[in-house]
């Protein structure tokens, strides 16, 4: 299971980039779509999504392949964290980090020890094969992709720090929330809030961090590849059935 975000781990390494979207509701449909059409990771979306940590066995059921099943929590929980590596996710997404050392207590509830805190019940987890799965404790270590988002001017200004960490993957820029934090919301700011994404990424290359972020602000994905994000969460579920039903109401009300 973790060797699919190994691959992962690699390609960010060598400066390459990796594309997925987001899953919103409570349907293991989409990741096995996302699955079957090889995309390189879904987050699973449980800070603004309707999915609670009950839905996620079977959520993860559906995800095969090399498409990882990133999970985004709620909060910084160090015990949150853990429940949902322990239910089969390759990797997680930590939202509001507002310090050095909060950044590094949600990396290690995400390592078992000496690497980290996460507690060790290998038998009972389902992220193991039920203990079935030797191997799982070390490859977990190794493997498992921790992401810390930039949501704010404190956090923007710490993103080096908390990326420079060992234990932590990838920093993500959330301009929506970044945007309302700086007092940039709306089309009138897209210029002044792209040059406070665009100081992050700039930073970030130069320390040889590799940083992620969503389409926003009129920039297109080419784009964003060209400036140096590596990560790149486009669209998500809800997204694409909205766009499509908008779409097939236009066509069956034209003349």
């Amino acid at each position: 299971m973790h060797s699919i975000t190994a691959s992962l781990k690699t390609k960010l390494k060598q400066g390459k980039s990796i594309g997925g979207a987001w899953m919103m509701t409570v349907n293991p449909a989409f990741a096995e779509i996302a699955s079957a059409v090889g995309l390189d990771f879904v987050v699973v979306d449980m800070e603004h999504g309707a999915i609670g940590l009950a839905d996620l066995p079977g959520i993860l059921r559906g995800f095969s392949g090399e498409t990882s099943a990133l999970v985004r929590v709620p909060s910084a929980d160090p015990s949150l964290i853990a429940r949902v590596l322990d239910r089969g996710a390759h990797g997680v997404m930590v939202p509001r980090v507002e310090s050095v050392a909060t950044a590094l207590e949600v990396a290690r509830a995400a390592k078992f020890p000496p690497q980290g805190d996460r507690g060790l019940a290998l038998p009972a987890l389902r992220a193991s094969a039920y203990g079935t799965n030797p191997d799982y404790r070390n490859n977990a270590n190794r493997d498992t992709l921790v992401i810390i988002q930039v949501e704010s001017r404190n956090a923007m200004n710490l993103a080096v720090e908390i990326g420079s960490l060992a234990e932590v993957d990838l920093v993500f820029v959330g301009p929506t929330d970044l945007s309302a934090n700086l007092n940039l919301e709306g089309q009138d700011h897209f210029a002044a809030l792209n040059q406070a994404i665009d100081s992050v990424v700039a930073q970030c290359k130069t320390a040889k961090i590799p940083v992620g972020i969503i389409p926003f602000a009129g920039r297109a994905i080419p784009d964003l590849k060209q400036l140096g994000f590596q990560m790149i969460v486009a669209g998500s579920d809800v997204g694409f059935l909205r766009e499509s039903a908008v779409n097939l109401k236009k066509t069956l009300e034209a003349n």
